[in-house]
């Protein structure tokens, strides 16, 4: 009986760190942002492929998290006020994301390829 209960006790915890070990797209992509965009060896660089380059692990963390990831970054873009490299990270993956239904192909700023991915979008849903 107290071996039932143990493993019993064993599946419940391995239950609960499972979310620990899976976090959503959310997380994962605003603690890699946040790792990329806080680089300290980086921010000399004025190069945002920089940042992605010295920490292509964590990038393609972000371009894991597939769709749902890719709903979250558009969301994240449209409602940023900024549009520095942050935003320009966002835009990269949202491209890659897309792979070939990327309709924007020359950008300056995450705010312009949203902007362009926005334009492009409603004229195809007219």
């Amino acid at each position: 009986m107290t071996s039932l209960f143990s493993l019993c006790t064993a599946l419940a915890l391995s239950a609960c760190t499972g979310t620990a070990d899976n976090p959503s797209a959310e997380e994962t992509i605003k603690q890699s942002l946040n790792t990329m965009v806080n680089e300290p060896v980086l921010a000399a660089s004025s190069n945002p492929n920089d940042y992605i380059a010295g920490h292509r692990d964590v990038y393609e963390a972000i371009l894991q998290t597939g769709s749902e990831g890719l709903n979250f970054l558009l969301n994240q873009l449209g409602s940023s006020p900024d549009n520095g490299l942050k935003e320009w990270i966002m835009a990269r993956a949202s491209a890659e994301l897309l792979g070939e239904d990327n309709p924007v192909q020359d950008w300056d700023s995450g705010k312009d390829w949203l902007r362009q991915y926005n334009m492009t979008t409603a004229d195809q849903s007219d």
